[in-house]
């Protein structure tokens, strides 16, 4: 895991015009494929997904990921047949539902569905395509100075009007964004570091892709996901993100 913390507590806030934070974040989005990346409209992608315990990894299955933006419409699938989960969460209806195996359909609680979509603020695409111009969203700079590790790092830090706060950590050379960290609280009500780390860059389609994202919590991976193919602006039936049909 990159040893990277801002070296700078969020009460002392670097000083620095937020029109270098733009600066950063518009290398970015070029790098990543400029308007091909921040004009993509959904993707399916599909891999392997590893869960992780405090001994390493846990557990693997393969995963099939449906996503449209704006508003975020989501289907994820673990397993096939019989021993698959599907969750499906739709924020244009405000609606969400688990399907375990083929035949037991749940819908979603609406305190799930919105901690669903503050994750979805805090999501990377999110953030850099259109929570940037967000009334109320206040944007830091870090210099490699302020960042603790190789000096090869740059960090933009997306503080919004609840004061909930995403820092991404950018490559100075490649621009390419590198990790994310941020802070939540989990239903216990204890307060956790989350991390999110991207690798294996490939670019489809006219889009740079990580194909590789580990994801800690409180120091300690979590999840591991492998994409082996993905493709964007895909047909995708909208039943796919409605109430699913269970098989009698």
């Amino acid at each position: 895991m990159l040893a990277l913390l801002l070296l700078i507590p969020s009460l002392a806030r670097a000083q620095v015009p937020s029109d270098k934070a733009r600066e950063v974040i518009t290398a970015a989005i070029e790098a990543m494929g400029g308007e091909s990346y921040a004009g993509f409209k959904n993707y399916h992608r599909q891999g392997r997904y590893f869960i992780f315990d405090q001994r390493g990894r846990q557990g693997f299955s393969r995963f099939f990921d449906w996503t449209s933006m704006e508003p975020i419409k989501w289907r994820f699938q673990l397993g096939e047949g019989k021993r698959q989960e599907v969750q499906i969460y739709n924020l244009e209806i405000n609606k969400a539902w688990v399907l375990e195996g083929k035949s037991s359909v749940e819908e979603v609680p609406e305190e799930e569905i919105e901690n669903f979509r503050k994750d979805v603020l805090r999501d990377i695409d999110v953030l850099l395509r259109s929570r940037v111009e967000e009334e109320g969203m206040s944007l830091f700079y870090y210099g490699p100075d302020d960042v603790t590790g190789s000096g090869e790092l740059e960090a933009v830090e997306f503080l919004d009007a609840t004061n909930s706060s995403v820092v991404i950590f950018f490559d100075l050379q490649s621009h390419l964004p590198t990790k994310m960290e941020t802070h939540v609280t989990n239903q216990a009500g204890i307060r956790q570091k989350k991390e999110t780390e991207f690798y294996n860059w490939h670019t489809i389609q006219g889009i740079h892709t990580p194909l590789r994202t580990d994801y800690f919590t409180d120091g300690e991976k979590s999840q591991q996901v492998f994409v082996e193919e993905i493709s964007y602006n895909v047909a995708i039936p909208p039943s796919h993100f409605l109430e699913p049909v269970p098989e009698k």
